[in-house]
This record gives C-alpha cells, sequence and structure tokens, in this order.
C-alpha cells in the first residue's frame, strides 16, 4: 500500500528528507505499512524506516529533536529533583515553604511532560484512534495520569484553598452534628 507521507499533527517531530525522491519506508514492527517518505507508523507510531538503506542517509531529524528535547528536560529535571532532595536531606523547608516548593516542582515539571513528552502524547493518541494499543499509549496513560495527579494535589494544597475555608466546611459537611 502506497501512500504519500502526511506530517501529523502534533506529532512534534520534523521528518528527515527521503535519501532517494520516491524512497519507500515501512515500519519495522508492521512490514505491510509501506509509503514514499518517512514518518511515523500509522498503526504503532514507530518512525518508519527506508527499505533500502543507503550509505550516506545525512542526520536523523527524529533523533534531533528528541536529543533536544532530553537535554532541555534534564534541565528542568535537575532543579526539581534538588528542590524535592533538598527538603529531606539538607532541610531545605526551612528556606522554602514545602506549598512553594510543591508549585515551583510543578512550574518546573509541566514543560518536561508536556513538551518533552508531546511526541509520546501524539503517538499515543494515535494509538487510540487507530485502535492499536502499544507501549506509546502506556507512556501517555502513565505519565499524563501522574501529571494529572501531582496538579490536583498542588491544587487541593494551595494556601489560597486553605484560607478560604473550604476544608472547614468540607469537614463539618461529612461529620455529623454533635
Amino acid at each position: 500500500m502506497n501512500q504519500h507521507h502526511q506530517q501529523h499533527p502534533g506529532s512534534g517531530t520534523a521528518a528527515p528528507a527521503p535519501a532517494e525522491p520516491n524512497a519507500i519506508y515501512t515500519c519495522p514492527m508492521h512490514p505491510q505499512i509501506r509509503q514514499v517518505g518517512p514518518g511515523p507508523c500509522p498503526i504503532c507510531g514507530m518512525a518508519l524506516e527506508p527499505v533500502t538503506v543507503a550509505a550516506d542517509e545525512g542526520p536523523n531529524a527524529e533523533l534531533a529533536d528528541m536529543s533536544r528535547r532530553f537535554w532541555v528536560a534534564l534541565g528542568l529535571t535537575a532543579p526539581v529533583f534538588a528542590l524535592e532532595m533538598g527538603g529531606h536531606l539538607f532541610d531545605l523547608h526551612r528556606l522554602i515553604s514545602p506549598q512553594l516548593s510543591g508549585w515551583l516542582q510543578f512550574a518546573l515539571s509541566s514543560p518536561v511532560v508536556l513538551w518533552a513528552g508531546a511526541p509520546f502524547f501524539a503517538r499515543g493518541w494515535a494509538s487510540l484512534v487507530n485502535r492499536s494499543l502499544n507501549m506509546f499509549t502506556l507512556i501517555a496513560m502513565g505519565v499524563g495520569v501522574a501529571w494529572l495527579y501531582s496538579a490536583a494535589a498542588c491544587w487541593r494544597h494551595a494556601p489560597s484553598r486553605r484560607r478560604s475555608g473550604w476544608r472547614a466546611r468540607s469537614r463539618s459537611i461529612s461529620r455529623p452534628p454533635r
């Protein structure tokens, strides 16, 4: 089945130029998928590979994109690690409140999850749409649920919510009067 290359919106990866003008690409996991030019496999989301390998393929755009995402994510993750472990090992909570530390960690972690993980979310969504669940589905669901849980935890422990008396009202509703 030959089809022309279509860049999937939100995939976050720039496809490299084909080695030959009409090079055929296939999926390593689904050899029945064949198309002109690179792109993601419509079934599993893996990057398509050329059927015939040339000696000089040039730079791999997907590798360059993922490498950039990795280094930016690492730079944002290091302060998150320092904030969390510093609170336990060096009593950093004397200098920064746990609530502020939590919000800083959430602010630094969100680009890691949402931007650096965007290709995994895009491929996970494609696997759901195509009803072909795979590792991208698992990664997207696991990371997405963990991020949503962290967002809910930060919101639940927000200082403005405690000042409003929300918890006091919710406790009085859940306990019967004496």
